[in-house]
């Protein structure tokens, strides 16, 4: 079994609980309303029950399906503007892979691989599919480090994970306040609409965007998400990449790292890069002493 199921599942579970309860039974009564009002107006030639169940269960069904069968996102690379890799840009990908299968022959892998044309190095990986930037793809020094992370993501429960999260999301807050500074003064003016008409309607929007239950559960999703990241340093650390991990989160992201503050609880989904360092050092320094 992927590692990670138990608590991922049970977080997730959790989670769609919550939906159903705040997200699915609003938006339930938006449609019910909107079709209600709209069915006296122009005959929409349905039941308004039968178009608010959808509006409300649609989003859910769709998550469930992500998590039992992950597509190979068409969809999300489009959005972020990935494109696939190039000849020179495939075949760096394939050695970075052929030396990591010369290590583990049965190393996972990702059914899409898609470039995102940034300088900067990074990786992410959703369902079946796992975004590279060009940044990182030109760094091969570092690409199977980086690559053997993520895919010990792709050898447990994470993309699976979330890639449902991500369906359940329909939208945020689309009436949040529009943040703007004055001319010259530097001073930060919020939006100036207001009162409780406002207000209620905004935060019906946000509960029936469905990601509010996700929220609610953020110092849980947190906790496992920095877990998560230490398990896939593990897998990275067992391929042989701690070292050059280490380095790569030494020069590239190290610099950029930011303090995690938090009374009761933190909310970071990544560990401070200094303890994830100090942990693959640590892995380097076991398997060398063997």
């Amino acid at each position: 079994m992927p590692s990670g199921v138990a608590s991922g599942l049970a977080l997730y579970l959790l989670t769609i609980f919550g939906e159903v309860m705040l997200g699915a039974s609003v938006r339930w009564l938006l449609v019910y309303l909107g079709a209600v009002i709209a069915g006296t107006i122009v005959p929409l030639g349905g039941r308004a029950e039968d178009l608010a169940w959808v509006a409300a269960l649609a989003p859910i069904a769709w998550s469930l399906a992500g998590l039992a069968l992950p597509g190979r996102g068409r969809v999300w690379g489009r959005r972020l503007g990935a494109r696939r890799p190039t000849s020179e840009e495939a075949a760096a990908l394939d050695d970075a892979l052929a030396m990591l299968r010369g290590i583990d022959p049965d190393l996972p892998g990702a059914a899409t691989y898609l470039v995102l044309d940034d300088p900067l190095p990074g990786a992410a990986l959703r369902g079946r599919t796992l975004i590279l930037s060009r940044g990182l793809l030109d760094h091969t020094e570092s690409l199977p480090a980086v690559l053997a992370h993520e895919l010990g993501h792709a050898d447990s429960f994470d993309g699976r994970l979330t890639e449902a999260l991500e369906r359940l999301a329909l939208w945020g807050d689309p009436l949040a306040p529009v943040r703007r500074e004055a001319g010259g003064t530097g001073e930060v003016y919020g939006d100036p609409r207001g009162g409780l008409l406002w207000g209620l309607l905004r935060w019906t929007l946000r509960l029936a965007g469905g990601s509010f239950a996700q929220q609610l559960l953020t110092p849980l999703w947190a906790a496992h998400w920095r877990a998560r990241e230490y398990a896939a340093d593990d897998y990275a650390a067992s391929l042989g990449q701690a070292e050059d991990l280490a380095g790569h989160l030494a020069d590239q992201e190290q610099p950029f790292d930011a303090p995690q503050p938090g009374l009761f609880f933190n909310p970071a989904e990544h560990p401070p890069v200094a303890l994830r360092i100090e942990r693959l050092l640590g892995s380097f320094d076991r398997e060398g002493s063997k």
